[in-house]
């Protein structure tokens, strides 16, 4: 659950001051998975819920992004919904906004059949797909490993999940393959970014540098903890985002096995403690910070910040 530390903030008016009461910035965290029975264009269910939302414009107003993060550990009934093709999926549509399907979990841990267009593709854990507006996509779920966790979180680039009928003549891209990004892409060093993820940098999975088309940025900070990375975050010797402001908006997804991990996060003057699953909207100009605080051995979790814009840029937090 979130957690407020203490923070008072003053408004001055003439010679008075008049307190700002704290909290808020803390209508921004989905402190939860909140279930829907059903989606347009999709059919089964994950588990026996239905739909799994982790962001939404219906949630958080300032919302421009929806979320359903169909990960979960798979235990042997699980696995077997899933190749028997008994499992959640999404049929044959399209969208007026753009879309990604985020591909997370274990490395190999599952593996994902997309559609884009007339292609077919099936990927595996880590990777993206990129869905640019009025191309017909479906996707589904073709394997994952029972005792593993991975899956498919889809991310829809607007207000409002909507989708639309193929038309009878829909958009067509020549070249569909180059919407995927099959693995994982690490950079070295990031503004406004301290440390490492282990001892490669920092892990990119979806970038305008790599697809052309992308208009967002994802860095999936999510691992299986050792000894070593449990007892570094543990010590704060991990890497870390310093306060920092955007352009335009962003958010902090925390996935993984529940419980497994609890985020710091500073939104503005408040700071929070949110564990998984968790879900911080950030409105462009707030500035924020997120830092990993704990992650217990042996467990799949952490923060995906997903940047909603063609280039991930930092600027300073300007001067009151």
């Amino acid at each position: 659950m979130g957690c407020l530390r203490s923070c008072k903030e003053y408004l001055k008016i003439d010679d008075e001051r008049i307190l700002i009461m704290p909290n808020k910035y803390e209508h921004l965290i989905m402190k939860d998975i909140q279930w829907t029975k059903s989606l347009p264009d999709h059919e089964g269910s994950i588990g026996d819920k239905g739909f799994p939302i982790l962001m939404s414009n219906k949630f958080v107003p300032e919302a421009k992004a929806w979320v359903c993060p169909a990960l979960l550990r798979a235990d042997k009934k699980t696995s077997e919904a899933i190749a028997n093709g008994s499992f959640g999926k999404a049929t044959p549509h399209i969208h007026d906004g753009d879309e990604m399907y985020l591909i997370l979990g274990e490395e190999n841990s599952s593996t994902i059949a997309v559609t884009l267009g007339d292609d077919y593709y099936e990927v595996t854990t880590p990777a993206a797909v990129y869905i640019p507006a009025g191309l017909p996509h479906s996707i589904e779920a073709k394997r994952i490993d029972e005792g593993k966790f991975g899956g498919a979180c889809p991310i829809f680039l607007g207000t409002e999940y909507i989708t639309k009928p193929v038309p009878e003549n829909p958009l067509k891209i020549e070249n569909t393959e180059k919407l995927v990004m099959k693995d994982i892409q690490w950079v070295k060093s990031l503004p406004d970014h301290e440390g490492s993820i282990g001892d490669k940098g920092f892990p990119i999975l979806m970038s305008n540098e790599f697809v052309p088309e992308a208009k967002a940025w994802v860095c999936p900070a999510l691992l299986t903890a050792d000894k070593k990375t449990s007892e570094a975050i543990a010590n704060g010797s991990f890497g870390k985002a310093t306060p920092h402001i955007h352009d335009g908006d962003e958010m902090y997804l925390l996935v993984g096995d529940e419980n497994s991990s609890t985020i710091a996060v500073t939104l503005g003057g408040e700071y929070y403690e949110v564990t998984t699953p968790a879900a911080v909207y950030i409105p462009a100009g707030l500035p924020h910070s997120i830092e990993a605080k704990r992650i217990d051995e042996g467990k799949f979790g952490g923060a995906c910040p997903v940047f909603l814009g063609t280039e991930y840029i930092t600027k300073p937090v300007p001067e009151k």
